[in-house]
């Protein structure tokens, strides 16, 4: 494939991550991934002890590409890719590989996350980090790292990633920007490599840019419309540097693109939402108040309980976990002085769920060494390479869960409640209406602890602080439980920031506004506003010369409080309003006011805010002029009978209307008694319901933690189904025969292999083993394993098949449980069949050199170029040799005869065949004589020699009798003729000399 072009910019770094012991999609993914010129790839191995290195090389081999190996301090260099040796740790440092020997065991050594971890803090946003399955929950915090550094992280889309619920997992998945199959990871990494090349350095991009300016402000709009939180008053370059990552990930041209594919795809706009959430948290933060709840707190809320009892934590906006590991640290060390130990759960709960799968996978780096003593670092964690991972028996107490304190039912029943740091993002008024909640939620005597800009003041008669300026507040006991308004919707408060000068002026103008109105309030007519049972619900200024109220109970009617003289005609006005809906107006209503007369203007309008919603009226009171005595009296001296008798009418009038008005206040007081007695009654079925309602708040607390328990057990069995698949394929793999047996000696289970030992059948489990029959002649098999049981030491024992002849070792070793309790005995069964052959062959083979040996009267061994003699037994005929010696030519052979052996070896080295060769030779007496040399090489498994085993036999007196004439052996003429003779013969096939 063509390289993909480099652009300007500096290096991006690519590490891909995957299991050494299953390496199809890393084969796949390179075979198929071009040539990145602007990027350097790192490849980084779960168990790289397991790795089939040919076949990844055979991989990238096919690609055109190669790999480079890491050296400690080597620069990092785009267009290259790097796979570490095994047993190494490895990070970057200023742009250089760092090595050191791996620690623990193969699998638990945290080179995933300490190769990532390390990378973001050098480099910032230019990683882009790559999860291929198979690495379970190890690199969830790389990812997590490389994220909040602005890099991405993709992952490889499985069958179990399309079915698990990422919300509730712990794998690198659940923190992917996007999760693909292995030919779209492709694409989508040479997409990445080139956006991040591509990015600016730091300080290249202003967040006060015109353009980019706008864009943030609409993108912040978007998210308050649909989310509820507000950002405007999020740190700019900050703001800026998430939507960037963002834009990458969804391939975004400029900032207006994103904005329309926020605006049509809600999907992103929560994706936005949680890359922007800020996890400001690390273990023991604020020490001083962890050492207070260490020293008041704890105490008490183990006091008096036993280990039937519960003592239940909530850890809202836990994060990472950093603070619930934290508490827990106290109370497990707090557990350890105690006799009797109760039920510890803490429920830590969060709404981004990305951040609880980090949670739950414990692992952190190593820069928590800061704020732990070393005695903690020792004693919770176990380090994996670069990073810090919590012990087991930590991890077990908490329960992590995804959780919104304003829409999900909150816990009950709990000791202590941790909300720190999470109020000072949401309005004062939803924090008036969560600390009720706490109250509810809190058992008698409980604490809540909150962060230090945190406090309950609003709240006095709910808690307490146990000391002045502590943020550790003791819940108070009220007269009658106090029930939250719950549910609730949220606000977040805008983070405080120094105002620019046209805030300054739109506040001033808010000043100026209200001042206005207090003076318009201060110069208005009078006015009240009442409900439809004309109940006051608003005074306004300047109403008391119309409020006159009747004597008897306290009452806020408005009949009831109104002037005498106004009473009649206000009910009037009041009836037509409601019966006719527009507004009534009388105008100059007689008032008696200091003796005299006042005309009033009375106006009544209904109003009410939408449909079914319940009507108020509006009425207002406007006065008219006073009237003079005489003016009120008249001067007319021709109408004064005629007024007369017209009074007269009238005040008759008046005495039969007071007297209706009479026998209608009766009839209220009648209906106000029988009202008192229906208001007794409700107020019963208003008890009844608050009940009914705590019961309810009580049944979803209790519905929300068996929820929280569902997730946590569901985590914990696909934990456990992955730990039982990866049992059955080692027992399957390893073709072992073992029986797991119960301390009855009952089969508990049994591999696949066993069958072929014993007449084994699923429906066995459960049935003693007497009753089985074996295929191998082993009685000892039940005395071994009570053996064993008895002494818990193991048995070994070789038996035998006496019908196929097959051996097997046998070995009985007791069951150990994690907690160290001998629950029965395992019995394996290796075949040893070809052991025992290769041993007899071996015996026999020995026999036959022993015998040879023997026979011959020099045995020697040489190296495969013949330049080293390494044993040389004499036995008389020649000197031994006990050491390797590089002079046996020149300590045996005479000058002479040098080149004419020499040949012999050569030619029998490059033929790799049978040397044989006579020639003189100095004897252990001193003088010279002649022997036949023979010597075979011996080949290792590819065909090469490593060594040559020969013997040298005694034929000076065959050479002395066979020779024709000329002097005695010692170098004569007639003696070299002779040697001459030797030859080497190839594979057994060349032929002897004529003497």
């Amino acid at each position: 494939m063509s390289p993909a072009e480099p652009r300007e910019g500096g290096t991006v770094f690519v590490a891909i991550s995957a299991s050494g012991a299953s390496t199809r999609s890393l084969e796949e993914l390179l075979a198929h991934l071009p040539r990145l010129e602007a990027a350097a790839v790192v490849i980084i191995l779960q168990r790289r002890e397991a790795l089939d290195a040919e076949r990844l090389h055979a991989a990238l081999r096919a690609a055109g590409g190669a790999l480079t190996p890491v050296a400690d301090g080597a620069p990092i260099e785009a267009g290259r890719v790097y796979l570490p040796d095994a047993n190494l740790t490895v990070s970057v440092e200023g742009g250089r590989f760092r090595t050191r020997p791996a620690e623990g065991t193969a699998g638990h050594r945290g080179t995933i996350d300490s190769l990532l971890v390390s990378l973001a803090r050098d480099q910032e946003g230019r990683v882009l980090a790559v999860a291929l399955a198979g690495t379970d929950g190890e690199g969830t915090l790389g990812f997590k790292a490389v994220k909040e550094a602005d890099g991405l992280a993709l992952a490889e889309e499985t069958d179990e990633v399309r079915a698990d619920e990422l919300g509730a997992s712990d794998i690198p998945a659940a923190l992917a920007d996007a999760i693909l199959p292995v030919d779209g990871l492709v694409g989508r990494i040479v997409s990445c490599v080139s956006h991040l090349a591509d990015r600016p350095e730091a300080g290249g991009t202003e967040p006060g840019h015109p353009e980019n300016a706008a864009g943030l402000a609409a993108i912040a709009t978007t998210l308050r419309n649909r989310t509820g939180h507000d950002f405007h008053g999020y740190k700019a370059g900050t703001f800026l540097r998430r939507v960037q990552r963002r834009m990458q990930v969804v391939e975004a041209a400029d900032i207006d693109a994103y904005i329309d594919i926020l605006r049509t795809k809600p999907d992103e706009v929560q994706q936005l939402f949680n890359d922007l959430l800020i996890g400001v948290t690390r273990f023991f933060r604020d020490a001083g108040e962890f050492d207070r709840l260490e020293r008041e707190i704890i105490p008490r809320l183990f006091a008096g309980k036993g280990r039937d009892d519960q003592v239940r934590i909530w850890v809202i906006g836990c994060s990472t976990g950093e603070e619930a590991y934290s508490l827990g640290i106290l109370l497990r060390e707090h557990m350890s002085g105690l006799d009797e130990v109760p039920q510890v759960q803490i429920f830590a709960t969060d709404l981004d769920g990305r951040a609880l799968a980090s949670a739950r996978v414990g692992r952190y780096a190593d820069s928590i060494g800061r704020d732990l003593t070393p005695e903690r670092l020792a004693r919770w964690f176990v380090r994996e390479g670069n990073t810090y991972c919590v012990v087991k028996e930590l991890r077990e107490l908490c329960i992590f869960s995804q959780h919104s304190i304003v829409r999900d039912a909150p816990f009950s029943r709990l000791d202590l409640v941790s909300c720190r740091n999470l109020l000072i993002y949401l309005d004062q008024e939803l924090q008036s209406r969560i600390i009720p909640l706490f109250h509810f939620a809190l058992r008698p005597g409980g604490a809540l602890f909150l962060g230090n800009s945190e406090n309950v003041s609003r709240h006095a008669h709910l808690f307490a602080p146990v000391e002045p300026h502590s943020r550790i507040f003791r819940r108070l006991e009220t007269g009658s439980r106090v029930l939250p308004d719950f549910p609730f919707t949220a606000g977040v408060a805008l983070t405080a920031s120094p105002p620019s000068l046209p805030e300054r002026a739109r506040l001033s103008e808010t000043a100026l506004t209200r001042r206005a109105e207090t003076f318009a309030e201060r110069y208005a007519p009078a006015y009240v506003i009442t409900d439809e049972a004309y109940n006051v619900l608003h005074f306004s200024g300047r109403t008391g010369r119309y409020i006159d109220p009747a004597g008897g109970a306290a009452s806020l009617n408005l009949l009831q409080l109104v002037h005498r003289d106004l009473r009649l005609d206000l009910r009037m006005a009041l009836a037509r309003a409601g019966d006719e809906d527009r507004a009534v107006q009388l105008d100059g209503v007689r008032v008696g006011q200091n003796g005299g007369q006042l005309l009033i203007d009375v106006i009544v309008e209904p109003v009410r805010d939408g449909v079914g919603v319940p009507r108020n009226f509006f009425v207002l009171f406007k006065d008219g002029a006073a009237l003079a005595a005489g003016e009120a009296a008249g001067t007319d001296t021709g109408q004064v009978a005629h007024t007369r008798r017209l009074e007269t009418e009238l005040r008759t009038t008046q005495e039969r209307l007071q007297a209706t008005n009479e026998e209608l206040e009766s009839t209220n007081e009648e209906l106000k008694a029988s009202n008192e007695e229906y208001q007794a009654l409700n107020e019963e079925l208003q008890s009844m319901n608050e009940e009914l309602q705590t019961s309810k708040e009580e049944l979803q607390s209790v519905n929300e933690e068996l929820t929280t328990l569902n997730g946590e057990l569901g985590h914990r069995v696909r934990e456990l189904s992955r730990a039982n698949s990866d049992l059955k394929n080692l027992m399957e793999s390893t073709q072992i025969a073992t029986l797991f047996l119960d301390n009855e000696l009952r089969v508990a289970n049994f591999t696949p292999a066993a069958v072929g030992l014993f007449h084994l059948v699923e429906p066995d489990v459960g049935r003693p083993i007497g009753h089985i029959k074996a295929r191998v002649a082993y009685d000892e098999l039940q005395d071994d394993v009570r053996r064993v049981l008895r002494t818990l030491a193991t048995v070994d024992r070789e038996i035998g098949d006496p019908e196929t002849g097959a051996r097997f070792m046998v070995r009985v070793l007791p069951y150990r449980s994690t907690d160290n309790y001998i629950a029965g005995a395992v019995v394996t069964f290796v075949d040893v069949t070809e052991l025992r052959r290769g041993e007899a062959r071996l015996r026999d083979r020995e026999a036959r050199y022993r015998a040879l040996e023997a026979a011959a009267a020099t045995v020697f061994r040489m190296s495969p170029d013949w330049g080293e003699m390494r044993q040389l037994e004499g036995r008389g005929f020649l000197a031994d040799l006990r050491s390797p010696s590089a002079d046996w030519m020149t300590a045996y052979i005479p000058p002479e005869d040098h080149p004419r052996v020499e040949a012999a070896i050569r030619r029998a080295v490059q033929g790799r065949s049978v040397f044989e060769l006579e020639h003189r030779i100095r004897r252990a007496d001193g003088s010279v004589g002649w022997t036949l040399s023979r010597a075979v090489p011996l080949l290792d498994e590819h065909g090469e020699i490593r060594e040559w085993i020969g013997a040298a036999s005694d034929i000076t007196v065959r050479k002395a009798d066979g020779r024709a004439d000329g002097p005695a052996p010692g170098g004569t003429p007639g003696a070299d003729r002779a040697g001459e003779q030797g030859s080497v013969k190839g594979n057994g096939r060349g032929g002897r000399g004529r003497h």
